[in-house]
Formats: structure tokens, sequence, C-alpha cells
């Protein structure tokens, strides 16, 4: 019997460039920094950013104030009424990037027929969307992510659709990988 194989990725300064030419290339979250909230965003950024970072706290200290951020960056994009059809134009218009590689890589494990599972705690629909604009979406590639909710007139609702933050997460039994990847083996 083959062994059967499964990557599972992170997204956000993982599968993308942390920085390019000296500079800092966006997250998710800031590919949105395009619309009016760019200000607040970078001043939460600012503030939360060094916590989470903070090699002196430990998970139980940090996750208050993740929390916090979370809810409060999500509480702008809500403000700014963020049609879906204005996030592959938000995505152009950022200097996102996938790590170099990305081809090879992506186009590897689709040839492979091997699971790409992304866990994000980024916004999945703007992680899609880089994928999608870098043409690496193949059929092998599943995102376990926070999605925008949108309504029939493609405004955003209060909510996120299986709103949850993976950082926040510590769940060792695997149970979300399996279940990908053995939907991924039937198919």
């Amino acid at each position: 019997m083959a062994e059967k194989k499964l990557v599972i990725s992170d997204f956000d300064m993982t599968l993308t460039r942390f920085a390019y030419q000296g500079k800092r290339v966006p997250t998710t979250h800031s590919c949105l920094f395009i619309f009016a909230v760019l200000l607040q965003m970078k001043e939460l950024l600012n503030r939360y950013y060094p916590i989470e970072i903070d090699a002196n706290l430990s998970p139980e200290e940090k996750l208050p104030y993740m929390v916090e951020w979370w809810t409060k960056v999500h509480e702008l994009l809500i403000q700014q009424r963020i049609r879906k059809d204005m996030l592959a134009h938000a995505v152009r218009e950022s200097s996102a990037m996938l790590r170099e590689g990305y081809r090879v890589f992506f186009d590897c494990l689709a040839e492979q027929r091997v699971p790409l599972l992304i866990f994000s705690a980024g916004v999945g629909d703007v992680l899609e969307e880089v994928i999608r604009q870098n043409d690496v979406f193949h059929p092998n590639v599943h995102i376990i992510s926070n999605y925008m909710d949108f309504d029939h007139v493609e405004d955003r609702k209060e909510s996120y659709m299986n709103s949850f933050d993976i950082v926040l997460v510590k769940d060792e039994t695997m149970d979300v990988p399996n279940i990908g990847y053995q939907s991924e083996k039937q198919s």
C-alpha cells in the first residue's frame, strides 16, 4: 500500500514573504488597509504585534490581548462595509506576495495529488484571492481560516462565517487535518 502524504501550512509569513526589498509584505489583514481604516489598523498593529511576538509572555498572558486585537480589527472591517467584489482589487493593489519558489511548491503538490491544508488566523477570503491571483489555487488546496460573511447584496454582515482564530486554538488531536485528508483521499 502506497504511503499517503499531506502538507499542512500556515499562510501569512509562511507561504507569503515576510519582507521584500527591505519592506514588510502585508498579511491578509493588511491587504485590506487600502480601505479607510488604514491608520486605525496600523495603530492596532503597533500596539498588539509586539505583545504577540514577546517571548517573555506565556500564551495564556497573550490570549486576552490577541482576542482584543482580533475583535477590534474585525469591528473596523465591519464598519467599512466591504463588498466581496472589492477583495480582488485590494489584493491587486497590495504588495502581497508568495515566497520564492511558490509555483514549484504548489504545482508539484497538485501534480502528485498531495493535499495542502492551509490553516490561517488571517482573512480566508483574502488568502484565497492571493493564491488565485498567482494561478496556484489547485483542487488539492484546502483552507481553514476566518471568512467574511456576505449577504444578498454583497455587503459585509456583522460577523465572520465560522469565525475562529487558528493561532489561539491549540488542538493536538489533528481532527480537522484528518477530515481534510480523508475527503481528499476519497476523491
